[in-house]
């Protein structure tokens, strides 16, 4: 098997960089690229070689992440030195840069983690959330695989149960009618009901940031607000009306995760002009993709007369320019823990939920097919229904895989991981 080389963290300058080394050929890159390392297992050692003074630690086979053996350098995170090196390992006989995910793909193979763990790993490395985030952790240490390996486990059980009133049909007197098998409807609609929990559990994975759009009408505060709230000067302010005409998309890091802050034109009931026009229409074009729409008014002023059409389809409503500014520091932070409280709530139930489209189409076969063992007259068909029932739950953790699902997997994940 090759060896394979990959730069774990992200390119550019940087104070440290990380190399990750996993294969057969790590023995020999320690004698030839680091000839004064003395690989003991898991201690960083400082090691200097003609290209750079850099710190190593080896992984022997099989603690290691991929459970080969394995090396980590961390050299200064210079690109031309982390090319050097990469470079002078790569001339090492088998050693060759790694395709997207393979260290994980590897762990894998190796038995070091099961395959909804490893899809885990690309939930741990993708989460904008303190709750996703835990759950990935969860899913991580097995919660759901475990779940898993009870339920295949259970029907492993019931298909040796059915199986054998198949082998021994001709001995004892059977009506393969499904009304008369005993055991087979409590057991089968035990298992039902649990798969039928396990689906309830899915949440689809949320790729983009949740965004909160500030609309209402113009120079109501609506940048002045974002500013406060971000503690920067990030959006052009003015005292003349129209100053954004575009919507612009500002980060915001709450307790619980991030958001993006949508700053928008601001609305009348007629536009002065054809920019106008342009503008309030992506003011509503972006409405219609919120999350959360805050209506910014100026309280200094009287309400504007479309604040009732507004109000209808506002979320939250956040007054500016008041005697209690809302733009002092503790009706900021006021403002940031409603924010963090409509987006991230507390979770009621500690349950690790299921984000792989993939896993919960296997979850849906095993259901299908118990649902058929239950219907089945014969009993030849109820166990041949839960024989694919478990072979589906054995997809979801990798104990039966194809190719190329493990392929359109790994290859999701960054070099390096």
């Amino acid at each position: 098997m090759d060896t394979i080389i990959a730069l774990a963290t992200p390119p550019g300058k940087s104070a440290i960089a990380a190399i990750r080394i996993s294969g057969p050929a790590v023995r020999e890159i320690c004698k030839t690229v680091l000839p004064n390392f003395k690989m003991k297992p898991r201690t960083a050692t400082h090691v200097k070689t003609p290209i750079d003074n850099l710190i190593a630690i080896y992984f022997p086979a099989p603690n290691s992440y991929t459970g080969e053996d394995v090396l980590e350098l961390f050299p200064h995170g210079n690109p031309f030195i982390i090319r050097k090196l990469i470079e002078e390992i790569c001339k090492i006989q088998g050693v060759r840069p790694a395709n997207k995910g393979e260290f994980t793909q590897r762990a894998f193979l190796n038995g070091k983690m099961d395959l909804t763990q490893a899809e885990a790993v690309g939930d741990l490395l993708s989460a904008q959330n303190s709750q996703t985030l835990a759950n990935a952790q969860r899913l991580l240490n097995g919660e759901i695989s475990g779940e898993i390996k009870t339920l295949a486990e259970n029907i492993k059980q019931i298909s040796a149960t059915l199986e054998l009133e198949v082998d021994f049909a001709e001995d004892i007197i059977i009506n393969h009618d499904r009304r008369d098998s005993p055991m087979r409807l409590p057991l089968c609609n035990d298992v039902l009901q649990n798969l039928q929990k396990l689906k309830s559990r899915f949440k689809s994975a949320q790729n983009e940031l949740p965004k909160a759009v500030l609309f209402g009408a113009p120079n109501a505060g609506k940048s002045s607000l974002i500013n406060a709230l971000v503690k920067e000067e990030r959006l052009l302010v003015s005292e003349t009306p129209g100053t954004t005409r575009d919507f612009v998309e500002v980060p915001l890091h709450l307790p619980g995760g991030d958001i993006l802050l949508i700053d928008t034109a601001g609305l009348a009931s007629e536009a002065q002009s054809e920019i106008d026009e342009r503008a309030m229409q992506k003011t509503n074009d972006v409405l219609n993709k919120a999350n959360l729409k805050i209506l910014v008014v100026d309280g200094s002023i009287p309400l504007p007369k479309e604040f009732v059409q507004w109000k209808e389809i506002a979320d939250i409503i956040a007054t500016t320019h008041a005697e209690l500014d809302s733009l002092t520091n503790q009706g900021i932070a006021e403002f940031k823990q409603k924010l963090n409280t409509i987006f991230f709530p507390k979770e009621e139930s500690e349950e690790a939920w299921i984000t792989s489209e993939r896993q919960i189409s296997c979850i849906k076969k095993a259901e299908e097919c118990v649902q058929r063992a239950v219907q089945a007259g014969a009993v030849e068909l109820a166990a041949f229904e839960m024989r694919e029932a478990r072979n589906a739950l054995c997809s979801v953790i990798g104990e039966i895989s194809d190719e190329s699902v493990l392929n359109a997997i790994f290859s999701s994940y960054c070099i390096g991981k």
